[in-house]
């Protein structure tokens, strides 16, 4: 299993979501990108090691914006998006990419873990 994690340089919540992943898929290889860049980058090269799951992080608008403008490498992977606000046209946006799971930064990022280590257990069925 593969967990591609997009938490943007300048967010706090990146040591809880790693260490709440770690716990719930501790044998997954988990990669982390900074930038839509190196995430694009990565998403163009071959996954190896089974099923990938990515669980992306929208900061704010440009982060959104970003990743929707590169939808289309996420066509076989599974997301987990957590957006930055509750506004109508930010989730709007956010469901432009599929998310198996959509959630919002102030909510309880325990669900996030949760639903990964669901999606974890399914595909090793």
């Amino acid at each position: 299993m593969n967990v591609l994690f997009y938490i943007p340089a300048t967010n706090e919540d990146d040591e809880w979501i790693q260490r709440a992943t770690d716990m719930v898929t501790p044998k997954a290889e988990t990669e982390v990108f900074r930038s839509i860049g190196d995430l694009s980058r990565r998403l163009c090269r071959p996954v190896y090691g089974g099923p990938t799951v990515a669980v992306l992080l929208a900061g704010n608008k440009e982060d959104l914006l970003n990743m929707v403008s590169i939808r289309h490498l996420f066509l076989d992977i599974p997301i987990i998006l957590i957006l930055y606000d509750r506004e109508e046209d930010t989730t709007a946006m956010g469901y432009a990419l599929y998310p198996r799971f959509l959630t919002y930064a102030d909510n309880n990022l325990a669900e996030v873990a949760a639903v990964l280590g669901k999606m974890v257990e399914n595909y090793n069925k």
